[in-house]
């Protein structure tokens, strides 16, 4: 009778252990779950594992002096019924790298454009804003500086998808938002994949970008703003059918044309890809914008292929800072190719006095002046003009090694196709 005691005791014993057991799993198990969702500011050094699926809940800052750490082959998906984003704050890092064959994938639960907010990194790099520094559209979080070599993280093979929300016309998400980030930091390899608003914008700052691909951008597919002097290579857009406005929006600031630090990137191989279908330019140049861009191809897009507008644009245009050149330029077009447009001034007197205000009085008015175009990008003999291609690279370029260190060493018109292998869709 003891024995038949003592047994069932010894079996009921085992039952309550293997019970504890099993309660304390699922306790682990919830915890586990919760500890994937990030919300709110991230205060400490965290890193980010690939055995588990992140989740992206509201407003997610890294805060000055904390990096943030995913390894390579993680999936970061954001919550689509609140407005989700990640921002990386003046001071903080972000370090994503991932590889050809496992990258790094930034998504949402909705798959279509416009679910989330996306990445925005807010550096300290000049910008020409009044007083050296703004606020960021998404979050509200001071970029720009004096640190030109400011560095904020690493990110490579990165995928960005379903990206873009438009607050208001003032407040906008990108696929990548980069503000005042600073020539320390380095962007490799990075596809934006069906995003509302821009592909990629710069706010300034003098980060490089190398080996880029836009795809199914709502708006821009690349796009510049208030002073980025960076350098980019190997830059990819493609529109799709019925989508997208610009292939490049430059601009050097709406808010004062002659603004300093100037917007002046040095671009290499890139092509430009419109949907064909839509009312769309492949670059808008204006707002006083200077650039060196070479090596490009810009085909499909129907209104224009190369649109320059703004009196200081045109005037950089005439003195060489701004230059587009060894370039295919699509000429089958229903607007014009080449199209320059100076600014709408209204002049104050009838200066010639014939009775009525017109283009010969602002001629002639030194405070509103018609600047005369020199049309640098038709005259040029490096640049072809053709039909619609299909072709991502062609013979015929400039060595983009001769412009900088940065660049890789190519002679081939186009960004080619050979960079995409694995990592992008």
């Amino acid at each position: 009778m003891k024995k038949v005691q003592l047994s069932l005791l010894a079996i009921m014993a085992m039952f309550f252990t293997l019970s504890l057991s099993v309660v304390s799993c699922k306790e682990d198990e919830v915890e586990e779950e919760v500890d994937t969702v990030l919300t709110g500011e991230i205060s400490a050094d965290k890193k980010l594992t690939s055995d588990k699926v992140w989740v992206i809940k509201g407003d997610v800052k890294v805060k000055s002096g904390v990096t943030l750490t995913i390894e390579a082959g993680t999936t970061i998906e954001a919550v689509s019924s609140t407005i989700s984003y990640l921002l990386i704050e003046q001071g903080a890092k972000i370090m994503a790298e991932g590889t050809a064959t496992n990258p790094i994938v930034f998504t949402a639960d909705k798959k279509e454009s416009g679910a989330w907010g996306s990445l925005h990194i807010c550096g300290k790099a000049p910008i020409n804003l009044s007083g050296g520094t703004g606020s960021s559209e998404i979050g509200d979080a001071v970029y720009g500086g004096t640190d030109a070599n400011d560095n904020s993280g690493v990110l490579k093979y990165c995928r960005f998808e379903y990206t873009g929300i438009n607050l208001d016309e003032e407040h906008e998400a990108n696929g990548l938002t980069l503000y005042g980030v600073g020539a320390g930091t380095t962007i490799e390899y990075v596809q934006i994949f069906h995003g509302t608003d821009d592909g990629i914008e710069f706010f300034g700052g003098t980060v490089n970008v190398k080996y880029a691909y836009v795809y199914g951008a709502t708006d821009d597919c690349f796009d510049w703003t208030y002073g980025w002097s960076g350098k980019g290579q190997y830059w990819l857009a493609k529109q799709i059918e019925g989508e997208g406005d610009r292939g490049i929006e430059a601009d050097n600031s709406g808010k004062s044309n002659t603004a300093t630090p100037y917007s002046n990137p040095t671009l290499s191989q890139v092509t430009l890809i419109g949907a064909g279908s839509v009312e769309s330019r492949g670059m808008k140049l204006r707002e006083g914008t200077k650039a060196q861009i070479y090596n490009v191809i810009v085909t499909g897009f129907k209104d224009r292929s190369i649109d320059v507008e703004h009196n200081q644009s045109i005037l950089n245009l005439n003195d060489g800072s701004l230059k587009v050149d060894y370039a295919y330029i699509d000429t089958t077009v229903t607007g014009k190719v080449f199209n320059y447009s100076v600014s709408k001034v209204k002049a104050d007197t009838d200066v010639n006095t014939d009775g009525k205000i017109d283009d010969k009085d602002l001629i002639n008015d030194p405070n509103a002046p018609i600047i005369n175009v020199d049309m640098k990008f038709e005259k040029s003999a490096n640049v072809k003009r053709g039909a619609e291609t299909t072709a991502l690279s062609m013979d015929g370029g400039k060595d983009a090694a001769s412009l900088d260190a940065f660049f890789t060493a190519d002679s081939k018109i186009g960004s080619g196709d050979g960079w995409l292998a694995g990592w992008t869709k």
